[in-house]
């Protein structure tokens, strides 16, 4: 079954993962990755661009409306993405909770095939 983790992140926590003190979170994340490779888990991954360069793109009544920005003001924002293919949703919490961790959350999700099912 595959499994969309979402890793959310703010400015404050990008800055700690890319500055010095990051070091470590990355060898973390590294291991974890090269972990997913070889079991054959890891389907896709991507890091996002800052919310900054996000364009949202709207239904109009006069035709497509985009805009600058991500769609929501919030705390935190979607920061990048694995997509995993393991034997249960235990496995892909498992994932999760191994995560490198500053203090923003992971979102795990099932990803649905083109049917709908799961």
């Amino acid at each position: 079954m595959k499994y969309l983790l979402m890793i959310y992140d703010n400015a404050e926590t990008r800055a700690v993962f890319f500055g010095d003190e990051g070091k470590p979170l990355m060898a973390e994340m590294d291991a974890i990755m090269t972990e997913l490779r070889e079991s054959g888990e890891l389907v896709d991954t991507a890091p996002l661009a800052d919310p900054a360069s996000t364009k949202v793109v709207r239904n109009g009544t006069d035709g497509p409306v985009v805009t600058d920005g991500p769609l929501a003001e919030a705390k935190e924002h979607f920061g990048g993405y694995l997509i995993v293919d393991v034997e249960s949703e235990a496995r892909a919490v498992e994932i999760a909770t191994r995560w490198p961790k500053v203090s923003t959350p992971m979102e795990v999700r099932p990803l649905l095939d083109v049917g709908g099912d799961l």
